[in-house]
């Protein structure tokens, strides 16, 4: 279930995030965690505290566990930062040395002037295809880690890092919203006719933009739903205030534009994260750059040619989306063959942003929906 380790609403999401899946019955990790927990004071000490104990678990062989430290070490790092490349590095070599979940295999799919890294989940004898991928800041290794809540349904599974994900970012493909192009590519390669997709935090907007021109996919989670990119704002700021940001983009104002957000950035931990990572993601110099970015990627345009199933789930207290898109995504999809709403509240634990600390419920809605039979 959720925990509140910490008073900070950004540090607590990620703790969840990072611990609960895996390894909220640890009683190692747990203990670690009593260590780890009083030092998170600001990024510098997030790191530190992550970074000894991955390096101390990496020492005693236990690769999992070190992953999965690394990667929480990383992740307010800069990628100017010299020390975020081997906190990547290490994060997918420990990964790699104790992930034995599924049979599996590991593909470079070439793309634009690289490649798209995929992870190929082997299910024998299976007869149907999966497309997994997360969105804003997770890695594809978390997204096959994930994936053990899929184990023994009948399709092979294939994770991958999109544009502005993890190993591609690293290669300088830099996030786009029209996410069907990559979805192509990846049908095209391993020549699928037909396949399920589901897409994570970010991701429930790219899976459904995918949908909606990509017509191989036949059935579409958003796990959670994210409408828009300005939604993650207006969350978290005054009405007046992002009216006012609002009216200065129309008005092409980037110096304003860029004041604003560097004040509010200097305070705001996690307002300076949202920015600065999609600074990094889309390949932009500057805030007003990557608002401009942002208005790509919104639902209502695309919801009309969405025509597959849909399953959309939600979070009541997502602090990224406004639980409330929920009823309006469900109502404009009308022409979806089917749609099917899930809200999860506190008392199921499903209540956060892709119900980290309870991700179980999430995915075995999922499963309920691959299997439903639509007529």
């Amino acid at each position: 279930m959720f925990k509140q380790y910490v008073k900070n609403e950004q540090f607590n999401l990620q703790i969840n995030r990072f611990i609960n899946d895996e390894y909220e019955n640890d009683q190692k990790v747990q203990e670690d965690l009593k260590s780890i927990i009083p030092q998170l004071k600001d990024e510098e000490s997030w790191f530190k505290a992550w970074n000894d104990k991955a390096i101390a678990r990496e020492q005693d062989g236990d690769f999992s566990v070190a992953s999965t430290y690394y990667q929480a070490s990383e992740f307010y790092l800069s990628p100017e930062d010299p020390r975020d490349e081997n906190a990547y590095r290490k994060y997918r070599e420990n990964f790699y040395k104790g992930f034995n979940n599924f049979e599996y295999e590991r593909y470079q799919v070439p793309y634009e002037n690289g490649y798209l890294p995929v992870v190929k989940l082997v299910t024998p004898n299976a007869t149907k295809n999966l497309l997994l991928f997360a969105g804003y800041d997770s890695y594809m290794e978390e997204m096959v880690k994930m994936s053990k809540f899929l184990k023994g349904i009948d399709y092979n599974i294939y994770v991958f890092d999109g544009p502005g994900q993890g190993t591609a970012l690293r290669q300088g493909i830099h996030l786009i919203h029209n996410w069907e192009n990559p979805v192509n590519v990846i049908l095209d390669y391993f020549n699928l006719k037909r396949a399920s997709a589901v897409g994570m935090s970010l991701g429930g907007y790219l899976v459904m933009r995918a949908a909606a021109f990509e017509k191989r996919l036949d059935k579409v989670v958003a796990f959670d739903i994210f409408y828009s990119f300005f939604d993650a704002l207006r969350i978290r700021m005054p009405y007046d205030q992002i009216t006012k940001i609002e009216q200065l983009l129309a008005a092409k104002d980037a110096k304003t534009v860029n004041i604003i957000f560097k004040s509010m950035m200097a305070n705001n931990l996690d307002l300076n994260w949202k920015i600065n990572k999609g600074m990094e993601n889309v390949g932009v110099q500057s805030p007003y750059e990557l608002l401009q970015q942002f208005q790509k990627y919104n639902m209502e345009p695309i919801m009309p040619l969405i025509n597959q199933d849909v399953l959309l789930l939600a979070g009541e207290n997502d602090q990224y989306v406004p639980s409330s898109r929920l009823v309006e995504i469900d109502s404009k999809l009308i022409n979806a063959a089917s749609v099917k709403s899930i809200m999860f509240d506190k008392a199921s634990g499903g209540d956060q942003h892709c119900q980290a600390g309870n991700r179980q419920l999430g995915f075995d809605a999922i499963k309920e929906f691959l299997y439903a039979s639509f007529l």
